[in-house]
């Protein structure tokens, strides 16, 4: 027979191992970033200008992207507000534009 302590034990093990199995599905449906895919985000200032991106290389840190002009940059990665993975392509400053995962292009 089990005496208390034990049966609080195993109820905190399976509470974990239960937490742990949640947050594993969540981070898999978390959008990310694709390799040779293009996202898009318009300024903060003027909608009709888009800042355009395309994703040349990824790691689990950052990713390598291709503006419009060929120039490429590498960007770290950041969690957005929605839970989708994000980017400052020009860096991070007053009105900076953000590109989220969820602002797939092509």
């Amino acid at each position: 027979m089990k005496d208390y302590g034990e049966l609080v034990r195993e109820a905190i093990k399976k509470a974990h191992e239960d937490a742990e199995i949640a947050r594993a599905a969540a981070e898999a449906q978390k959008p990310r970033f694709e390799v040779g895919k293009t996202y898009a985000t318009s300024s903060i200032c003027d909608h009709n200008c888009i800042f355009s991106y395309t994703i040349i290389k990824r790691t689990a840190k950052t990713v390598v992207i291709r503006d419009k002009f060929g120039d490429t940059r590498r960007c770290k990665l950041h969690n957005g507000y929605h839970g989708a993975e994000c980017i400052y392509p020009q860096g991070v400053y007053s009105m900076c534009p953000v590109l989220d995962a969820t602002d797939l292009v092509a």
